[in-house]
């Protein structure tokens, strides 16, 4: 099971991405039963970044957590359910301006919306991770416009990729308010933009430690189930041999 969401939109954010989760599906359950904890205990129904990044606002009637530290007391719990129950943590975060800026030939290959991008670099890479016999469902956050473009090069991709046909079984579009490994995604898709806007233009943010908890090395002593946590950070050069790439594959344009 593969749990993934975008955090920004290249008209109004310089870094994009793309972010989330990998498990067995019989690690859910345990998942979702300390998840549902960790929203209980910060008086919260779901989890949405967006919002609870806003640390000069209230977190909840129930527990304020107000200024950056107290927020961060409140999200780290979060961060370590995801080590204590999930498998895998990974995404991509793309510089739109040096994706703006590839020659058009890369766009012809790559389209014009960076997230494509980057969701067709998380699938070949869900593809990597699996074993030969691993069958992936991969869901991500449901919105209706950029759905349906997503499905398509899902089915190109399955198409044309001999281990993408074998190993992709499922492409679903889910609600994050009922779907605990979707708020996951999220938090590391949000966390991800902003350490990938310092890697890129050097901007310091808030919640830094956020992301040192999630990439730090496993514990096993402390039952933690995580074994890998990897991120790319797509700038130019990195872009430009993706969409080289991608000649090699035939009819694997993005837009």
């Amino acid at each position: 099971m593969s749990y993934f969401d975008e955090s920004g939109k290249f008209h109004d954010h310089r870094v994009v991405a793309f972010g989330g989760v990998i498990c067995s599906a019989e690690g859910m359950d345990p998942f979702f039963e300390d998840w549902h904890g960790c929203l209980d205990q910060n008086g919260l129904r779901v989890l949405t970044m967006k919002e609870v990044l806003r640390h000069d606002r209230p977190l909840s009637p129930k527990k304020p957590a107000l200024g950056v530290e107290a927020r961060t007391a409140a999200l780290l719990p979060f961060i370590e359910c995801i080590r204590r129950h999930l498998w895998i943590v990974t995404g991509i975060a793309l510089d739109v301006k040096a994706f703006e800026s590839l020659p058009s030939h890369c766009h012809q290959l790559l389209g014009d919306d960076p997230f494509y991008t980057a969701f067709l670099r998380t699938l070949l890479m869900v593809i990597d991770f699996a074993k030969h016999d691993d069958k992936l469902m991969l869901v991500c956050d449901d919105e209706e416009q950029m759905a349906l473009r997503m499905y398509k090069l899902y089915r190109r991709v399955k198409r044309i990729h001999t281990e993408a046909r074998e190993k992709l079984r499922a492409l679903c579009f889910g609600d994050d308010e009922w779907m605990y490994a979707l708020q996951a995604a999220d938090l590391v898709s949000s966390v991800l933009r902003r350490e990938a806007d310092k890697k890129f233009f050097q901007t310091p943010y808030d919640y830094e430690q956020l992301f040192s908890a999630l990439t730090k090395q496993p514990d096993r002593a402390a039952g933690e189930t995580i074994w890998a946590c990897g991120f790319s950070f797509a700038d130019k050069a990195m872009l430009l041999n993706l969409a080289n790439s991608l000649r090699t594959l035939p009819n694997t344009t993005v837009s």
